[in-house]
């Protein structure tokens, strides 16, 4: 989904880094708070919904490497738990 510019939630942020990783969603929209309606309906829910099933296609190796590149801390803490779960 095509979010424009001016949107409130609009992220300039890529959803791959420079190692070519899908960004967890609190990097891809900072914006949305964890538990938020904005991830369950609308771009949010989109974005959350493709990152979970390219998470289940990616090795053990990959998963440590992005859990260790992008840290649940804060809101956010224990997503890898639940994703790994």
């Amino acid at each position: 989904m095509q979010i424009p510019q001016d949107h409130p939630q609009y992220s300039p942020v890529p959803e791959v880094d420079d190692e070519g990783l899908l960004v967890p969603p609190w990097i891809k929209y900072p914006n949305i708070h964890r538990g938020s309606i904005g991830w369950r309906m609308g771009f949010g829910e989109d974005y959350w919904v493709q990152f979970q099933e390219w998470w289940k296609a990616q090795s053990s190796e990959v998963r440590q490497r992005i859990q260790a590149k992008y840290p649940d801390d804060g809101d956010w803490s224990g997503f890898w738990q639940m994703a790994n779960g």
